[in-house]
């Protein structure tokens, strides 16, 4: 705070009211007009007022309405103003911090003409709007940021090994007793006939169907006992198909209203299901080299049962796709041939390689 410039406007306060002196020399304040200069509250008891004195208060009175009281107010409003606006700066190391050193001292030398004279000072701009603690930037509100959600790495999935529960490469010339039992499970016992020929013969499961005959008529494997068939697939190289209408089929199901399956039959490969008595296929043109290997599949991942053909019996390609209909849990498997209309030359079915995978 700057000492002499207060003591000189103190001091220019002292001389206003010395001249209200000057006109009355029989000056005496009351204590309630001390109470009303000095601001004390109106509550407080006043001393009263000597009769002979009213003249010259009144006297009083209109001086310092017109003279003392204003210029007092004057004086004290910019020493006050002065003061808080320094007592602000004081509270700053240096103006450098917003400004340049050299319209630093620019600003105090206007200061000093400032306080040079008596008289009202035209408006300055006012420092309060980068000091006052009432400019001060209230802290800026932000909403909350959104927690951060941690996301567990993929819990590590335990491999798959795929087993082999099932298998015959059919090149001891007997049929395996404990794997299999003759009979087609696709048209069921009342449509097997015993006399179409099922032998193993030349490494390969070989069936002749009868020729001429009318009726159906079918025979070939059905496995000995039931699979759980989730998450497992059967596969067979198909080497040799009957001829005309004459079937050969690969197939998986519960019974005969029940299954999934391949049936090659007047040169086109039938992708077929049967559930609950009804038939639902799709074919494409039968091709030797093409599909010489089938396999029926269950992708437990998406819950499907798929035909798959192959070529060479490494790369496959899903031929149809469905939703099983029918329980996974107890499944048989079979390989058959046969008729269903009188054919002069059924030929012979040939399998080879049967494998059942499960993938657990």
């Amino acid at each position: 705070m700057d000492f002499p410039k207060l003591r000189k406007n103190l001091r220019s306060l002292l001389t206003s009211i010395g001249r209200v002196g000057a006109f009355s020399k029989n000056l005496t304040l009351s204590a309630g007009l001390i109470t009303f200069a000095s601001g004390q509250p109106a509550n407080q008891p006043k001393a009263p007022i000597d009769p002979k004195l009213s003249e010259q208060k009144s006297e009083i009175s209109r001086y310092s309405s017109k003279y003392l009281l204003k210029s007092a107010a004057n004086s004290l409003s910019r020493l006050f103003a002065q003061h808080r606006s320094h007592s602000s700066h004081s509270s700053h190391a240096s103006h450098s911090s917003h400004y340049s050193s050299g319209s630093g001292h620019q600003s105090h030398s206007s200061h000093a003409s400032h306080y040079s004279s008596s008289s009202p000072a035209p408006p300055q701009p006012s420092h309060s709007s980068h000091y006052s603690a009432s400019s001060t930037p209230a802290p800026i509100r932000s909403s909350p940021s959104s927690p951060s959600l941690r996301v567990p790495p993929p819990a590590a999935q335990p491999p798959t090994t795929s087993t082999v529960v099932l298998s015959d490469y059919f090149d001891d010339r007997l049929r395996a007793v404990t794997k299999w039992r003759l009979g087609c499970l696709t048209a069921g016992s009342s449509f097997t006939d015993s006399a179409v020929k099922v032998v193993e013969e030349n490494a390969r499961l070989e069936i002749t169907p009868r020729a001429g005959i009318p009726g159906r008529s079918y025979n070939g494997y059905i496995t000995l006992t039931s699979w759980d068939f989730t998450a497992a697939h059967a596969r067979v190289d198909v080497f040799q198909t009957t001829n005309g209408t004459a079937d050969t089929i690969f197939a998986i199901g519960k019974d005969s209203d029940n299954w999934y399956g391949f049936i090659v039959e007047n040169g086109k490969l039938y992708l077929q299901s049967k559930i609950k008595g009804r038939k639902n296929s799709q074919d494409v043109p039968y091709d030797a080299i093409e599909h010489t290997s089938w396999r029926l599949r269950h992708e437990a991942s998406m819950n499907e049962i798929l035909w798959e053909t192959s070529a060479d019996g490494e790369t496959w390609t899903v031929r149809r796709r469905v939703t099983p209909q029918i329980p996974l849990e107890a499944i048989y498997v079979t390989l058959a041939a046969g008729t269903y209309l009188p054919e002069a030359e059924p030929g012979m079915a040939a399998f080879d390689k049967f494998r059942l995978v499960v993938h657990r």
